[in-house]
């Protein structure tokens, strides 16, 4: 018994030494200088590549893919650092640029919308020096300052440490014209009547719904519960080794440093157009560089019930890539009552990994009749 009392003593004594001692190795993450696009430059390759935003039935302003993290490690073991990121969709893909550590990143979507969310982030990213930083500017919600050391020590802690304080609708006007005055200074994007609504509907969507803030779209089952936000965050890789990039001062660091270097680069456009993402591998190409991985989600989906797949797979024909299996398609699955052979129980969906050299010979060879057989057809399987 006295040894416990003992213990329990130093446990006192030492805790908050113990947890400023993890803070302080957690703020010196090995985050290299990474060369800024010019303002000028970025506006210009924003314009250059993007082609006139279409139609998505959704409010896609979170995922729905709870199954994100489950290639983490293999992203982080298999494939080189560096290159170029290409994905599609809100905030999932700062986790994988945070696995692949790219040099550069272009997001494509339909929406212009995605553009105007990114361009949000990029003010975020910038204006918030740590991941509570950043979420309770999100949530609008007054941080504390400083820091509070224990919101470091893992997302429970942070999303507690969040918590602490009430949503504040003066603080969401503030943040809206913060986030405003950065697009069209630091960015030097001049922003249009829509995309200013669509900001304010992206921040007063969060402030609304705060942490269960869900992707709604038309086309989902009415009995399908998709994840929240808080859900999202939560996930953890299959073997524990990664999470939410949120849940990691390191990761966050390292996307702050792509973000203040205006070298994660929305662009509007779709996957099949005639302009957009051959424009992006002429970029790629023109800058000597390859392509690291293309998280497309369940755009294949979309692709086949349009029936324009063909030309998505002669766009993606233009790509430059790596040698052997060292460029990556990243896709997401969603079943609906099919199984398939990785699919985790409890998840709608699950999200797989293929070289995209064997996708293009596939494809070609007239193995894809539907995104379900993408699914099946070939994938990584460990």
């Amino acid at each position: 018994m006295t040894r416990r009392r003992a213990g329990f003593g130093l446990l006192l004594f030492l805790g908050p030494w113990l947890v400023a001692a993890r803070c302080r190795s957690a703020q010196a993450p090995n985050v290299p200088e990474i060369p800024p696009v010019p303002p000028a430059e970025f506006v210009g390759l924003v314009e250059r590549l993007s082609e006139p935003a279409g139609v998505f039935q959704a409010e896609n302003f979170v995922s729905n893919e709870t199954s994100y993290l489950e290639i983490a490690e293999t992203l982080a073991d298999r494939l080189p650092k560096g290159g170029v990121y290409l994905g599609v969709g809100p905030d999932q893909n700062f986790n994988y640029i945070a696995r692949l550590r790219p040099t550069l990143a272009f997001i494509l979507d339909i929406r212009r919308q995605n553009l105007v969310q990114h361009m949000m982030f990029n003010a975020l990213f910038v204006q918030a020096e740590d991941p509570y930083q950043f979420l309770c500017r999100l949530l609008a919600r007054p941080c504390l300052a400083p820091t509070p050391p224990t919101a470091l020590l893992g997302m429970e802690a942070l999303l507690a440490a969040v918590e602490q304080t009430a949503p504040d609708g003066a603080l969401l006007a503030k943040n809206e014209t913060e986030i405003v005055r950065h697009i069209e200074s630091v960015l030097a994007f001049p922003l249009t009547p829509e995309d200013r609504r669509d900001l304010r509907v992206i921040l007063r969507s969060f402030f609304d719904q705060q942490l269960g803030i869900r992707f709604r779209g038309s086309a989902r089952p009415s009995w399908l519960m998709l994840p929240s936000y808080r859900d999202l965050l939560v996930v953890r890789s299959p073997n524990n080794r990664y999470g939410h990039y949120l849940a990691s001062l390191e990761d966050y660091r390292f996307l702050r440093t792509l973000e203040r270097a205006r070298r994660i680069i929305p662009i509007t456009g779709d996957f099949a157009g005639p302009h957009a993402l051959r424009a992006i591998a002429k970029e790629i190409a023109a800058r000597g560089e390859t392509l690291s991985a293309f998280y497309l989600s369940n755009v294949e989906f979309y692709l086949f019930r349009n029936d324009v797949f063909p030309s998505f797979l002669e766009n993606v024909k233009a790509l430059p890539l790596r040698p052997a299996d060292e460029s990556v398609m990243i896709r997401a699955c969603f079943g609906f009552g099919r199984p398939h052979p990785l699919a985790q129980p409890g998840r709608i969906s699950v999200t797989l990994l293929q070289s995209i050299p064997r996708y293009i010979a596939l494809g070609g060879g007239g193995r894809y009749a539907s995104d379900w057989d993408v699914c099946l057809a070939d994938y990584w399987s460990d």
